[in-house]
């Protein structure tokens, strides 16, 4: 049985993922201020690399702090009491009142401490940029399960990934390898099944640093980046979806290794309608509006954009996440740039012999107005964006062939 995921629900997991992304930008840019202020900020034009203890004590000095260099610490000597008050009640109204002051905790800084501020900074650097890179590809990448039919059993991951219509295909691709590498590293090339992301992956993890406060008492710096079970934010969220719940506590076909069957999991997955059955439509290839040279070209463009999906023989599945005022828009691109030699003057109906087209409404009739909210503005007009960039590959690439 050949199955597709709904290209509205990868739309919907994509906006979820980027929500959470955003808490991770806010974590970096609040590293970003705690590094841009080491040393009264004097130091933020410099990599941590370039800037010495001596260089970093000089500032504090030059302010009037105190070096403890036994712990590598400074302290600011000036001082300020804190005065309470506080009401003690001795009967019915009547309250004594009684006053003291408090010495503050000393305003100190210690060198290890900055020093480790550099590499939690770009620990939260490297999860960022990683997840970033993640979100672009799985937005871009078209929904295959050959990868997982292959294989009696799956990881839950790739179960996970199904039911929130990612492409399981590419967990232990670029990116998705066990050492969160977004670069493509050759060692991995012949152990790529072994691998493959985990949630429990703490790729960007630093080490612990180690530093003392101004009475030499040891503390630990970490990133802050996974939990105490191991869990980064981005993986956490993942792990706490109702899908991946529902999947780990499920007894079909879960095994004691935690594995999953393929076999019963992708009929409990399109049972519950996570999974859609994939109806065969072949188009009429006796009438081809565009010419089937034209089709090849406009075909492969919009499939590697990952605007459409399928067979080329078949009708093209449109990504549901364009809407059906993207196909309408389209039609009118392709009849306004000329790229077809034939004039047709019902260029809805002639797209339609290649688009497996489903909605109610007559495509001519097709309408949406702009959204009000700026994000959905955006992403509105980053569709009709990519589908112009990609007739333009279009017409590159029949200027080639034509030569």
């Amino acid at each position: 049985m050949n199955y597709y995921a709904s290209t509205t629900w990868t739309h919907e997991t994509i906006e979820r993922l980027e929500m959470e992304l955003s808490k991770v930008e806010s974590m970096l840019e609040y590293w970003e201020t705690e590094y841009k202020d080491i040393a009264f900020g004097q130091l933020a034009h410099l990599n941590w690399a370039n800037w010495s203890y001596k260089e970093w004590l000089s500032i504090y000095l030059s302010k009037g702090w105190v070096e403890v260099p036994e712990y590598m610490c400074v302290y600011n000597p000036v001082s300020f009491n804190i005065q309470k008050e506080t009401f003690i009640h001795t009967g019915l109204f009547r309250k004594k009142s009684i006053k003291y002051t408090e010495e503050p905790p000393k305003q100190w800084k210690s060198f290890y401490y900055d020093e480790a501020i550099y590499w939690v900074l770009n620990a939260w650097k490297d999860y960022h940029r990683l997840w970033k890179f993640r979100l672009n590809k799985l937005e871009r990448a078209r929904f295959d399960l050959r990868r997982v039919k292959q294989t009696p059993k799956i990881s839950i991951e790739e179960a996970l990934f199904v039911c929130l219509g990612l492409s399981p295909a590419v967990i232990g691709d670029i990116g998705f390898t066990k050492n969160g590498s977004t670069h493509y590293n050759p060692k991995l090339s012949k152990t790529i099944g072994h691998s493959k992301f985990t949630l429990e992956d703490t790729a960007c993890e630093m080490k612990e640093e180690l530093y003392r406060d101004i009475d030499g008492n040891q503390i630990t710096i970490k990133s802050g980046i996974y939990d105490d079970n191991g869990y980064g934010m981005m993986e956490d969220y993942l792990r706490t979806t109702e899908h991946y719940h529902l999947i780990d506590e499920n007894e079909q076909f879960k095994c004691v290794s935690g594995r999953i069957k393929t076999k019963p999991f992708l009929n409990w997955a399109y049972k519950h309608k996570y999974l859609r059955q994939y109806e065969i439509k072949y188009r009429d290839k006796d009438n081809s509006p565009y010419g089937e040279k034209f089709a090849r070209v406009l075909f492969d463009q919009l499939t590697r954009d990952g605007i459409i999906s399928g067979n080329f023989d078949e009708l093209w599945r449109w990504n549901e996440a364009f809407g059906w005022n993207s196909l309408h828009y389209l039609a009118d691109e392709i009849k306004k740039t000329e790229l077809i030699p034939n004039k047709i003057p019902y260029h809805f109906k002639a797209i339609e012999q290649y688009i497996d087209y489903t909605a109610d409404t007559e495509l001519k009739d097709q309408y949406e107005p702009t959204p009000e909210n700026e994000f959905e503005k955006k992403r509105y007009s980053e569709k009709f964006e990519l589908i112009g960039r990609s007739l333009t590959q279009v017409e590159l690439k029949l200027e080639e062939k034509e030569k």
